[in-house]
């Protein structure tokens, strides 16, 4: 049993390295904005409230699905202290996963995460048009700030070009 907790920045590559791992691993892959793109496609989109509570439903299902299972890569933009407190994935929980668990972390600069962050195409309930290529780089910047997620092991990969995922197994081999 593996588990391996992916974080980093908005747009830093969690989900493209998440999907990587997962196949190479032969893992589940648990993505907290695949879930959110679930409930857009079921029950709609609305303002930024709305996406506020979906997201809130998305994070109590992203946990669901994550402790039933017996491994998996989850990836999400993880709560950390310094944070708003309705931003971010809550994070506690992942400690009572059962079996070996690390934590990768996406390092990128934070104007290479905006850039990605405002190229990408994602369900309009996630409301990204709303923001300016400015704010997106503001928020972002402003995140580089906080801790990092509070889980250990710790791998960090820097995802700022192309990654090397035979480098990163090597790097995981010990608890997967």
């Amino acid at each position: 049993m593996a588990f391996v907790v992916i974080s980093g920045l908005p747009g830093s590559g969690k989900t493209t390295l998440g999907r990587t791992l997962a196949a190479r691993l032969g893992l589940a892959f648990i993505d907290k904005d695949d879930i959110l793109e679930r409930l857009f496609a079921s029950r709609g989109g609305g303002d930024a409230e709305w996406r506020r509570a979906l997201s809130r439903d998305s994070d109590a299902l992203l946990q669901s699905e994550a402790m039933a299972s017996t491994g998996a890569v989850i990836v999400s933009h993880w709560h950390s202290p310094g944070m708003a407190a309705n931003s971010g994935t809550p994070a506690e929980w992942l400690k009572a996963l059962t079996g070996k668990t690390v934590h990768v972390r996406c390092v990128c600069d934070a104007k290479i995460a905006a850039e990605r962050f405002a190229r990408r195409q994602r369900h309009p309930g996630h409301l990204d048009a709303a923001r300016s290529d400015a704010d997106i780089l503001a928020s972002i910047e402003a995140l580089t700030a906080l801790p990092p997620l509070d889980l250990t092991p710790m791998i960090d990969v820097d995802t700022s070009g192309e990654v090397v995922a035979e480098e990163v197994l090597r790097l995981l081999r010990p608890w997967c």
